[in-house]
């Protein structure tokens, strides 16, 4: 099951980094006035916030270490409040400003947890090279 959950772990770290840059074009299209670009930008920012909570458990499953299951907690939290943040625009501006500093930190965990799940994939695949290699070829 380990080796399942570091392939759905990379395919999902993948996305989910598509993800969030196509967030940050949707912000573009809201902040150059494009009509539907607000909804588009708060109805994904919704689905990456649900979406982000699976690096809860995703990381652990595939057994990825303390650091990375450390990290991906951290993704998931910081994503899930991301939303929230923008509550306070009309009591406190300057946490509400914190929106685009807390979406450069989304992206740059999210950015930090593809090495560490496409070297989690070339350790299971590292065995079958191996295991390959040691295999005399019959003529």
């Amino acid at each position: 099951m380990r080796k399942i959950f570091r392939y759905v772990l990379l395919g999902y770290a993948w996305l989910f980094l598509a993800a969030i840059v196509t967030q940050v074009y949707l912000a573009g299209l809201m902040v150059f006035g494009q009509e539907d670009g607000k909804s588009l930008h708060q109805g994904t920012g919704y689905m990456l916030a649900t979406a982000g909570l699976l690096f809860l458990v995703l990381p652990a499953l595939a057994r990825a270490g303390t650091r990375t299951v450390v990290l991906g907690v951290v993704l998931s939290v910081i994503t899930f409040f991301q939303p929230t943040i923008t509550f306070a625009r009309e009591e406190s501006p300057f946490i509400a400003a914190l929106h685009p500093v807390n979406a450069l930190l989304i992206f740059t965990l999210s950015v930090l947890v593809v090495p560490r799940a496409t070297k989690l994939v070339s350790e299971e695949r590292a065995p079958a090279r191996r295991a390959g290699l040691s295999e005399t070829p019959t003529t």
